[in-house]
C-alpha cells in the first residue's frame, strides 16, 4: 500500500469519531441494535471514498445521507408490508421480495437521477433487511426490527454527517466558478487558435480532448452546489441549462473549425475571413482573459458587404457558414459568462436573464441493460431462497440478505464480479478477525472506554485500506462485516457455534452475489456501444423525416444523456471526437430541417433525400467510411444544384454543405468498428463506477 496521506488520517479520524459517538448515543437510547448505528456510519463514509480516493466532498456526503434515510425508510415500511402479508408463506414472500428487489433494481438502472436511484436502492435491499432479520428472529419482532433499522441508520447519519461538517469539511462547490471559467477560457482560446491558421488534426484532437475535460469537470461540480450551499441555489437551472449547453459549445467550435477549412479553400477566402476575426477576436480574448467579468451586451456579427455578382455563391456559402457558427460560438460562451459572472455576484440585475426552468429530462436507451440486471437480481433472489428454505439452515437469511445487498451495491459497476470477489476477501477477513475480537478481547472489556478502543482499530485499519483502489473493496468489506457479526447490545456469551453459522452465511452470501455476476454476465461496454450507437441512428432517422421537429432544448438533452454514456462506455480519445461529431451532425439536420420553409420548389425533393439519407442508416448496423462518402457526394451534389439558385439564402446552402462535410467524416465508424470487434479479456472502462452504490 502506498503512502498514507494526511487527508487519509483525518478522513479516519472523521470516521471513528463518528463511530464513537454512534455507538454511544444508540447504547445511552437503549436502542435495537447498536451496530446498525455503525454500520450507517461506515457505508454513509466509505462508500464515496472507494470511487473519489479521498475524502469526498460534503455535498456528496450530504446527498448520499439524505437518500440514505429516505431510501431506509420506504426500504422499513416495504419489509413491513411484505411480513405482514406474507410472513408465514415462505414461498410468497421469495417471489413478492425478489419481485421488489428486481423493480428497485429496473429503476437504478433506468434513473439519470443519481441520488433517486440510490433511495431505489436503498429501498431494495433495506426491505429484505428488514423482512429477513424478522424471519431469522422471528416475525413478532418485525416492528422492533424496522423500527430500530430505520432510527438507528438515522442515527449514524446524522453522526457522519456531523463529524464531516465539524472537522475541515471540503466544499467541492467553491470549485465551480473556477471549473466553469477554465472551460470558457479554454472554449475561446480554441476558438482564436482555430481562426488565426489551419491546425494539423493531432493537434485539433488534443484541443478538443482538454475542452471535454473541462466539460467533465464542471459537470462533475454542478450537482454539489445544490447540496453545499443555499446562496446559489436559484443558479440550479441555469447551471443544469448549460450543461448541455457548454456541449453545444464544444460542437461549435468543432464545427467552426471544419467551416474555416472549407473557407479556406476559396481562393478569396481570407478576404471574407479577415473582417469576422477583426469583429470576433476582442469579444474571444475577453471571455479568455476575464471569463468572469461581466459580459458586454451580445451583438451579432455584422452582415458581409459583397456584391452576389463579384463573389461566387461557392465562397458566400462557406463564408456564411462561418460567421454563423462563429456567432454561435461566441453567443455561448457570453451566455457562460454572464452566468459565471452571476456567481460572483448572485445581486447583480444581469441574475434575471439567467434560464429560470430546467432542461426537460432525457429518457436513455439501455432498458436492456435495466432488464437483465432485474432478472438476474430476481433469478439469484429466488435461487437462494430455495436452498435456504429446503435446507433448513437457520442462518441463511445473512447469506440471502448479503446476496440483496451486493447485487443491489455494485450493478452499475463496470465489472460487479471484481468488486464483489474483493469484498469476499474482506469478508473472510472480517470473519477471523471479528471471532478474535469477540472470543479473545470482548470478554475482558469493561466499560464503554475499551470498548470504544476495540472497534476503533479495525474501523481505522478498514477506512484507511478504502482510499486504495487495490484495497478499498476489502477495507469497506471488512469493516461492515465485523459490524454486521459483532452483537454489540446484548449481554457476553460465549457462542461460536452462532458465530460461526454467522461467518459462514456472510461468506455463502458473498459467494453467491459473485457466482451470479460470473454466471449471468452484462452485456460488454462493446455489445452496449452497439445498441446505443441503433439507437442514435434511429432518432437521427426520425429527425431527418419526421413532419414536425422537437424543441432544440429537447433534442440536445437527449443528445446529451446518449453521447455521454457513448463516452463513458468508450473509453478512449477517439471516442471523444466521435461523440462530438455525432452531436454536430444531429444539430446540422435540426438546422437543415428548420430552414426547409426558405427551400422554395427544392424543399419537397431534398426532404425526400433526406427521409431516403434516415432510412439507409436505420436500416444498416454498420457504416463504413465508404457509405458516408456516397452520402457526401450526394450532398455536393445538392451543393451544386442550389448554388445556381440565386433566390435561395446562402445560409442554407451552407448547412447542407456543413452536412455533406460532416458525413464525409464518416461519424461513428470507428465506434461501429470497435463495438462489432468484441474483446471479453479487456477489462471494461464504464466510468459508470462512479456512480456505483
Amino acid at each position: 500500500m502506498s503512502r498514507i496521506t494526511a487527508d487519509h488520517w483525518l478522513l479516519a479520524l472523521r470516521t471513528v469519531l463518528a463511530v464513537w459517538l454512534a455507538l454511544f448515543l444508540s447504547m445511552r437510547l437503549d436502542l435495537y441494535q447498536p451496530a446498525w448505528a455503525i454500520l450507517a456510519v461506515m457505508i454513509v463514509t466509505l462508500q464515496p471514498v472507494m470511487f473519489t480516493g479521498g475524502t469526498p466532498p460534503i455535498g456528496i456526503i450530504i446527498g448520499r445521507s439524505v437518500a440514505r434515510l429516505f431510501g431506509t425508510l420506504f426500504g422499513a415500511i416495504v419489509g413491513l408490508l411484505l411480513i405482514a402479508l406474507f410472513g408465514q408463506q415462505p414461498m410468497l414472500y421469495l417471489l413478492f421480495s425478489g419481485a421488489w428487489l428486481a423493480f428497485c433494481m429496473y429503476w437504478v438502472i433506468l434513473e439519470p437521477d443519481e441520488y433517486l436511484a440510490y433511495v431505489m436502492m436503498l429501498s431494495g435491499y433495506t426491505s429484505t433487511l428488514v423482512s429477513l432479520t424478522a424471519i431469522g428472529t422471528g416475525v413478532d419482532n418485525i416492528w422492533p426490527v424496522a423500527l430500530g433499522r430505520f432510527s438507528e441508520t438515522a442515527l449514524g447519519i446524522g453522526c457522519a454527517l456531523l463529524t464531516h461538517v465539524a472537522i475541515a469539511p471540503r466544499y467541492g462547490s467553491r470549485a465551480l466558478p473556477g471549473a466553469l471559467s477554465q472551460l470558457l477560457s479554454r472554449a475561446a482560446g480554441e476558438t482564436l487558435a482555430c481562426l488565426e491558421s489551419a491546425r494539423p488534426r493531432e493537434q485539433r484532437d488534443g484541443e478538443l480532448k482538454a475542452l471535454l475535460d473541462r466539460h467533465q469537470q464542471f459537470e462533475s461540480l454542478r450537482g454539489l452546489n445544490r447540496l453545499e450551499t443555499r446562496r446559489l441555489s436559484h443558479f440550479i437551472p441555469a447551471l443544469d441549462r448549460f450543461a448541455s449547453d457548454s456541449l453545444a459549445l464544444i460542437t461549435a467550435v468543432r464545427e467552426l473549425e471544419t467551416a474555416l477549412d472549407r473557407l479556406r479553400e476559396c481562393e478569396d477566402g481570407e478576404r471574407w475571413l479577415e473582417p469576422l476575426r477583426a469583429e470576433a477576436r476582442p469579444r474571444l480574448e475577453a471571455v479568455e482573459t476575464q471569463p468572469d467579468a461581466a459580459p458586454e451586451r451580445f451583438i451579432a456579427l455584422s452582415d458581409f458587404a459583397w456584391e452576389e455578382t463579384e463573389v461566387s455563391p461557392r465562397t458566400r456559402a462557406r463564408a456564411e457558414l462561418v460567421r454563423q457558427r462563429l456567432g454561435e460560438v461566441l453567443s455561448l460562451a457570453q451566455h457562460g459568462q454572464r452566468l459565471r459572472h452571476a456567481l460572483d455576484d448572485p445581486a447583480s440585475t444581469r441574475v434575471k436573464t439567467l434560464p429560470r426552468s430546467r432542461r426537460p429530462r432525457a429518457n436513455h436507451n439501455e432498458h436492456f441493460v435495466a432488464r437483465f440486471n432485474a432478472f438476474r437480481v430476481f433469478i439469484a433472489f429466488e435461487a437462494l431462497g430455495l436452498f435456504w428454505i429446503h435446507s433448513g439452515w437457520h442462518s441463511g437469511y445473512l447469506a440471502m440478505m448479503l446476496l440483496g445487498v451486493f447485487t443491489m451495491l455494485f450493478a452499475k459497476a463496470p465489472n460487479p464480479a471484481a468488486v464483489v470477489y474483493q469484498f469476499l476477501w474482506g469478508t473472510l477477513a472480517a470473519v477471523f478477525f471479528g471471532g478474535i475480537l469477540l472470543f479473545l478481547v470482548m470478554p475482558v472489556i469493561n466499560g464503554f472506554a475499551l470498548l470504544a478502543i476495540a472497534i476503533a482499530v479495525p474501523v481505522t485499519i478498514g477506512t484507511l485500506m478504502t482510499p486504495h483502489p487495490r484495497w478499498s473493496a476489502i477495507g469497506m468489506a471488512g469493516a461492515i462485516t465485523m459490524m454486521t457479526l459483532l452483537n454489540l447490545h446484548s449481554t457476553y456469551t460465549f457462542s461460536p457455534t452462532s458465530y460461526i453459522n454467522g461467518g459462514l452465511a456472510s461468506v455463502i452470501g458473498t459467494v453467491a452475489a459473485m457466482f451470479t455476476y460470473s454466471l449471468l454476465r452484462q452485456r460488454t461496454p462493446e455489445q452496449r456501444i452497439r445498441t446505443l450507437m441503433a439507437a442514435y441512428w434511429r432518432g437521427l432517422g426520425r429527425l431527418l423525416s419526421a413532419p414536425s421537429l422537437p424543441n432544440r432544448a429537447r433534442l440536445e438533452s437527449r443528445l446529451y444523456d446518449r453521447l455521454s454514456r457513448l463516452i463513458a462506455l468508450g473509453g478512449h480519445d477517439d471516442t471523444l471526437r466521435e461523440a462530438v461529431d455525432l452531436h454536430a451532425l444531429a444539430l446540422c439536420v435540426w438546422r437543415i430541417r428548420r430552414l426547409r420553409d426558405e427551400l422554395g420548389p427544392h424543399r419537397q425533393a431534398l426532404e425526400a433525400w433526406l427521409a431516403d439519407i434516415g432510412e439507409r442508416l436505420v436500416a444498416r448496423p454498420r457504416h463504413d467510411p465508404a457509405v458516408w462518402r456516397a452520402l457526401a457526394d450526394e450532398g455536393m451534389q445538392w451543393v451544386d444544384r442550389l448554388y445556381r439558385e440565386a433566390n435561395l439564402p446562402i445560409a442554407t446552402i451552407g448547412e447542407v454543405a456543413m452536412l455533406s462535410h460532416l458525413m464525409r467524416q464518416a461519424p461513428g465508424a470507428r465506434l461501429e468498428a470497435s463495438s462489432a470487434e468484441e474483446t471479453p479479456q479487456d477489462s471494461p472502462t464504464d466510468k459508470e463506477a462512479v456512480h456505483a452504490g
